[in-house]
């Protein structure tokens, strides 16, 4: 897989570029011709730019603490607000109660009303009976006389319950009122923190937008000053030290730069500079087969498709695990390995390279570790984006599925599943 990173990139910034491999000869590093050098942003407003984005990121983390506290304050209050409609719906509940229990009480004692005067009690007696009760000793002797006093007291108690009830569900309801403004103001300062939040992002991604590109642009000019270095060399090594700064640099500029005219322009003259130093050039000669054109297109299906180490699907995929999955829509079973895939590949020239043939790659000195596959100049009657340097791939981690220009640092050699 490609190391590169636009977090590592923006970590190092462009010194990085300029060293090249251990024990490189030295490049010129001023911009060639074909990069005007009012074009290539100097080195201090790069600088400017990174202590841009720190101070930027900085408002961000405060911003977010921000965030973060009214987050939890809108979170408790919605946790208030829901035990306090919970309290409220427990007592309604509790109030339907107790009225079902008034009702109970009060017809047991109209049905002792009924008996006691079916049994001859004084209807004068009865007459109080349903008139309300008073203080005096003579109408409570006369419920007393009638045997319903404990009802009497049971009717009493209940009105009590219901008092209290009455009482606690006004104050829940002084109680929800207040906490539904306290939610609604929590709300409010968590949009405001999120809005605030959201601008701050935008303006770090406008800014880091800009500085990827000073990147992308000053690289470019260091790949074709290294290119030209290659050309002009006097020996195999200095021509092959300038080669590989040239595609140090374009490796930077494809990493920040994106498709971006700096970046393809970078990626170009490294070519060029492997071609000076005798490397590897690749040309799209041969004619396509059906086979590889439905790799191609199955590989397509996936252009988006964040890269996952060990990724083999719609939800991700790693360089090997694309060209498994492809290879396996044209017929083609292979190991999700891009050393495995080399192996069981025929090897074939660069000179005759068909869509759908595999370049597989050395990029840390190990060992075949990542694998793309090739496009062409054209594909379904069209031009590709790169012409003939058009490949398809799953670069590296941060990245997703995409069209990108070949580059010969690191090439092994080609293979035809």
């Amino acid at each position: 897989m490609v190391a590169l990173s636009l977090a590592s990139v923006l970590g190092v910034g462009i010194v990085g570029v300029a060293r090249g491999p251990a024990g490189a000869t030295a490049v010129p590093t001023a911009p060639a011709a074909a990069v005007p050098a009012a074009a290539v942003p100097s080195q201090a407003s790069i600088n400017a730019t990174e202590a841009q984005v720190s101070a930027i990121e900085a408002q961000i983390a405060q911003e977010q603490k921000v965030l973060d506290q009214a987050d939890e304050a809108y979170n408790q209050a919605t946790v208030n607000l829901r035990a306090t409609r919970s309290s409220l719906a427990s007592t309604g509940a509790a109030m339907t109660t107790e009225k079902s229990q008034l009702g109970v009480d009060r017809a047991r004692l109209r049905y002792d009303a009924v008996q006691a005067y079916v049994s001859d009690a004084n209807s004068g007696s009865i007459a109080d009976l349903f008139a309300p009760p008073g203080q005096s000793n003579e109408e409570r002797s006369t419920y007393d006389h009638v045997a319903v006093g404990e009802v009497v007291r049971d009717v009493h108690a209940v009105d009590a319950v219901q008092s209290r009830l009455t009482a606690t569900q006004d104050k829940l309801l002084a109680e929800q009122q207040t906490e539904s403004a306290q939610l609604t103001s929590e709300n409010q300062a968590q949009q405001a923190a999120s809005s605030a939040a959201g601008q701050s992002q935008a303006t770090l991604d406008q800014v880091k937008g800009t500085l990827a590109q000073q990147i992308a642009q000053q690289a470019a000019a260091q790949a074709a000053a290294a290119a030209q270095a290659a050309a002009q060399a006097r020996s195999q090594a200095a021509a092959q030290a300038a080669a590989a700064q040239a595609n140090q640099a374009a490796q930077v500029a494809a990493a920040t730069g994106g498709g971006s005219a700096s970046a393809t322009a970078a990626n170009q003259a490294a070519n060029q500079a492997a071609g000076s130093a005798g490397e590897g050039v690749i040309s799209g000669g041969g004619t396509p087969q059906a086979a590889g054109l439905a790799a191609v297109h199955a590989a397509m299906k996936y252009l988006g498709v964040p890269y996952v180490w060990g990724g083999a699907s719609s939800r991700g995929v790693d360089c090997s695990g694309l060209v498994m999955l492809a290879w396996a829509q044209a017929g083609v079973t292979l190991d999700h390995s891009a050393a495995d895939q080399y192996t069981m590949s025929t090897h074939v020239s660069l000179s005759a390279l068909e869509p759908g043939d595999l370049l597989f790659y050395d990029l840390d000195g190990t060992g075949i570790d990542h694998v793309v596959m090739y496009v062409g100049p054209t594909l379904d009657g069209q031009p590709t984006e790169y012409g003939a340097d058009t490949i398809i791939q799953a670069a590296h981690t941060g990245t997703v599925v995409s069209f990108d220009p070949f580059w010969a640092a690191g090439l092994v050699g080609a293979g035809r599943p």
